[in-house]
């Protein structure tokens, strides 16, 4: 995984951040903690809104922070989205996403005003002002406008925490589309773990200013009792449809999904996997996959995540101690996964 360097310190009365931290160059990365732990601290010292005492802030070939180098924010190529939208009222939607674009110099526009607007399905709203929309549509302005300067990073604040339950839930599939589309990193601050967990794969907790782990969302979750005790990791399964009813994944195995269906990948939770030594001759999952067991990690005393490598992919199931202590369940041998419940996350 290529990655960015953070290290930054910085002092407040009452208040010291102190993290260091790499930052996946590709994809959305999560940053989560409680109310209070630093993150907006961090994320503006990465802006350069702030100037903390002591950084090392490099993102991808360029030096935005060291000893002797301090660069403003508006030579960081930053693309931030608060809360609070903060779109311009005397500006239609229109004017709003050309705001940034108009002032990027020529030569560093890399994103297209037409793939923003295909993209967040913006062309109905260009001629609306900011009091006409909805909260999930003036979100979907901002982050367009955000991405029309074409950033180096991208950095969300508590984006979707105004939002009511069903415009977090319609906005977050426009979320999901952005790194593939666009190429840019992003890092997600959100205090709501189920946000973070819908959006991303790489995962930063943050408590008290300081790292407390980091690293693929499962295995910074599991290290979270208070998360683990109702929750657990979606795995996304990529393959291709080889025909009417048919997904088939890189290995050649087959899954069997909805006639009319043509999914970008399959949804498996990691409560949904039964585990078996030797495949039956029926079954009443929605599939039958086989795969090895790579890693067995303990989860509060009380489960065990089992991490399985399935055509190149890495599967993730829950289980209870009990019905994990079985002597064939252990690195290196074959299993086959009941899968009892799949989604389809559509194209």
């Amino acid at each position: 995984m290529t990655t960015s360097d953070v290290t930054i310190k910085f002092n407040n009365p009452g208040f010291d951040l102190d993290v260091h931290f790499p930052l996946p160059t590709r994809g959305i990365s999560g940053l989560f903690g409680p109310s209070g732990s630093g993150k907006t601290t961090l994320i503006r010292c990465l802006a350069g809104l702030e100037r903390p005492s002591q950084a090392l802030i490099r993102v991808g070939d360029s030096v935005w922070q060291s000893d002797n180098i301090f660069l403003p924010a508006h030579k960081r190529r930053v693309g931030m989205v608060f809360q609070d939208v903060r779109l311009f009222d005397h500006l239609k939607v229109e004017g709003n996403l050309l705001f940034g674009y108009k002032r990027t110099p020529v030569p560093d526009r890399k994103i297209k005003i037409d793939d923003v607007l295909k993209i967040l399905e913006l062309k109905p709203l260009l001629g609306k002002r900011p009091e006409k929309l909805s909260g999930g549509e003036a979100q979907r302005v901002a982050i367009g406008r955000a991405l029309l300067t074409s950033p180096s990073l991208m950095l969300m604040d508590e984006p979707l925490a105004a939002l009511g339950e069903q415009h977090k839930k319609d906005i977050l599939p426009y979320l999901k589309k952005l790194p593939e589309n666009f190429g840019i990193p992003m890092l997600y601050v959100s205090h709501d773990f189920e946000e973070i967990a819908a959006l991303t794969q790489y995962m930063i907790c943050l408590n008290n200013g300081k790292i407390q782990a980091q690293g693929k969302l499962p295995e910074v979750a599991s290290n979270l009792p208070e998360i683990m005790h109702r929750w657990a990791p979606d795995n996304f399964i990529k393959g291709e449809t080889c025909g009417p009813g048919k997904y088939k994944l890189p290995d050649g195995q087959v899954i069997h999904i909805p006639l009319a269906a043509s999914p970008a990948r399959i949804v498996i939770n990691a409560r949904d996997i039964s585990l078996l030594r030797i495949a039956p001759e029926h079954h009443a999952g929605d599939a039958l996959l086989k795969g090895q067991i790579e890693k067995i990690a303990e989860i509060c005393g009380e489960k065990n995540m089992i991490r399985i490598s399935l055509a190149g992919q890495e599967i993730n199931v829950l289980l209870g101690t009990r019905g994990s202590n079985e002597s064939w369940i252990c690195p290196g041998n074959e299993v086959y996964m009941v899968i009892n419940r799949i989604k389809l996350e559509m194209e």
